[in-house]
């Protein structure tokens, strides 16, 4: 199955990046920074469906924790149905050049994304 959300994802990160950033952190080639996978702490809400369990267990496994580039990451946020976090946020790193993404443990079809995300035209990504 096509994966077009990984290609979203990552236009969305580059917009984010350049036009809000984070923590006074802007950059306008996010291409040149690497990114580290965690779910987020502060979710309260487990995984509820298949795809997230899969993800959970089977396909992110080998990617949280590890430095990766910016299409690696989207790739594999971007489940085999095509879904998406239902969030992510952007933290920094002591290491300027790596930055955190702190996903949720839950991966939606993007109707229900834009239904959470209703006036946030970064999204999956919160401010």
């Amino acid at each position: 199955m096509q994966k077009s959300n990984s290609i979203f994802l990552k236009n969305q990160l580059t917009k984010f990046l350049s036009e809000i950033g984070i923590e006074n952190f802007f950059t306008e080639n996010p291409d040149e920074l690497e990114y580290i996978i965690e779910y987020d702490p502060e979710e309260k809400q487990e995984a509820k469906t298949n795809s997230d369990d899969i993800m959970k267990f089977w396909s992110l496994p080998e990617r949280v924790g590890k430095r990766l580039s910016l299409n690696e990451v989207c790739d594999s946020l971007t489940t085999y149905k095509n879904e998406l976090p239902l969030w992510i946020k952007l933290a920094l790193t002591e290491n300027s050049k790596v930055l955190k993404l702190l996903i949720s443990k839950r991966f939606r079809k993007m109707p229900i994304i834009e239904e959470w995300h209703v006036s946030n035209e970064y999204k999956p990504i919160l401010k």
